[in-house]
């Protein structure tokens, strides 16, 4: 399963409407709800950082690009974003226990 994590900061008075379309893309993934895919999104506390991971199942086709909300967190972002425009990376998993909420 691949799993790809990408890790940005956006300036100060951009956290809010990141979070907020944060919060608006999972509303919409969850009323979806497609198969085969992990997703979760971090904001580190009393900073402007934030981390998202999501992992494919095998042969699984990223469905993020067909949600509307999600899309629209992207353009938020690179509204926000400080630095180059955040890609993702990928990381081998080495280990996980437990990791739904």
């Amino acid at each position: 399963m691949p799993v790809m994590m990408i890790r940005y900061r956006v300036a100060e008075e951009g956290v809010g409407e990141v979070a907020d379309a944060v919060k608006a893309a999972f509303t919409a993934v969850e009323a979806r709800q497609p198969e085969g895919i992990r997703y979760a999104y971090y904001l580190r506390p009393d900073s402007a950082e934030f981390v998202a991971t999501l992992e494919l199942a095998e042969g699984v086709q990223n469905p993020l690009f067909g949600i509307g909300a999600a899309r629209k967190l992207q353009q938020t972002v690179a509204k926000w974003a400080i630095g180059d425009a955040p890609a993702p990376q990928p990381l081998e998993v080495l280990g996980c226990y437990g990791f739904d909420r």
